[in-house]
């Protein structure tokens, strides 16, 4: 079985059933792997997978589930993030770490440090990293959560009180708390553009927006 079938087997019910085309594509997006995962939204049309830590983005959005496309519009949440407007972004884990197209290859993306990583080439490569290392989406964290407080829908996230990457105290440092998905990635977008020119360091008052109710 290829990594891709193993990742789809482990999936909930698809959360679009009328996946479409993806035209609003970024030009520097190689052909084949467009239609590779438009082949993959077209078996199951957005997906919550590896025990509710992966969401797969669907081909549209659904409700309050934003699609591809929406989802990677400039202005959503993603204006501060300069290196990165040519990739396209269709899935993510729970924590706010995105996996984006950009070429022919697959990326991580950072959200606090704004950065991508290669990945690897096709989604069949994306597939056995997420499969053969549930750590590096933070499984283990996800399932502590959900069997203390329940399951997670597909817009929920969990936020750290502590931003990834940064150390305050040793206290509390691992307590979460659920954000819908956009409110998140505006958080990071925001603690990005602040922490930028002093990378490791937190900025003075954040605690009121990162983690109150301040936006």
């Amino acid at each position: 079985m290829s990594k891709l079938a193993a990742l789809i087997e482990r999936a909930g019910h698809p959360i679009s059933r009328a996946p479409k085309r993806l035209h609003d594509t970024p030009v520097t997006l190689a052909r084949d792997l467009r239609v590779e995962l438009e082949a993959l939204l077209h078996m199951r049309d957005g997906f919550v997978t590896m025990g509710s830590a992966l969401i797969v983005r669907p081909s549209v959005t659904v409700a309050s589930v934003y699609g591809v496309e929406e989802w990677n519009q400039l202005t959503l949440w993603r204006t501060p993030y300069t290196r990165c407007t040519e990739v396209m972004f269709f899935a993510e884990d729970r924590f706010g770490q995105q996996f984006g197209l950009y070429k022919d290859e697959v990326q991580t993306f950072d959200p606090v440090t704004g950065r991508t990583e290669h990945l690897g080439f096709g989604l069949e490569r994306w597939a056995a990293h997420v499969v053969d290392q549930p750590d590096a989406i933070g499984r283990a964290r996800v399932d502590a959560w959900q069997a203390e407080h329940g399951p997670l829908s597909a817009t929920q996230r969990l936020q750290p009180r502590v931003p990834p990457g940064f150390v305050e105290s040793d206290e509390e440092v691992d307590e979460l708390r659920v954000l819908d998905d956009l409110d998140l990635m505006r958080r990071f977008a925001r603690l990005h553009k602040e922490t930028r020119k002093a990378p490791g360091v937190l900025p003075e008052g954040y605690a009121a927006w990162w983690w109150g109710e301040e936006d």
